[in-house]
């Protein structure tokens, strides 16, 4: 009984695993088929049409344009550090869409900084992390995003 036990266990932490972060997150597409939010391993094959762009970000906050050709494109091949997983699943939350009607039980950790205060994405991520205003860090977010031109 205790072998069939520690079988089932070796195989699971095997075949289960970790979840494993992207290395990419999409932050605009002008590709209806391509959303925001979604994410993108280094070296991945996209099929994006002529004409049509993508834009990238690395939890790094380094953020790429590709633009489609008649093959799809590929995204850059620079794999994401594995301590920076954590930074790339709060970076995708605040990208996706915020969730739809009410929130039982969301509370917030106190006042929340000022928009223009969050000025690099650490200060940005730190916020949606820590304080629970991840409001106040989507829209610095959307402002740091416009100013590095995305």
């Amino acid at each position: 009984m205790i072998r069939k036990l520690l079988t089932g266990l070796a195989v699971s932490l095997v075949c289960g695993g970790g979840a494993m972060a992207s290395d990419y997150i999409v932050v605009g597409s002008t590709d209806p088929a391509i959303k925001r939010g979604q994410a993108f391993d280094a070296g991945a094959r996209v099929q994006l049409g002529v004409g049509k762009t993508i834009t990238l970000m690395r939890a790094s906050g380094e953020v790429t344009t590709l633009k489609g050709a008649a093959s799809g494109v590929v995204v850059p091949a620079n794999r994401l550090a594995a301590a920076d997983t954590a930074r790339f699943e709060t970076l995708r939350a605040l990208v996706e869409p915020p969730p739809q009607g009410r929130t039982f039980g969301a509370r917030r950790g106190g006042i929340c900084p000022a928009v223009e205060t969050l000025t690099t994405l650490d200060d940005i991520l730190r916020t949606a992390e820590a304080s629970g205003c991840k409001t106040v860090a989507r829209q610095a977010l959307e402002n740091y995003l416009a100013k590095t031109g995305q």
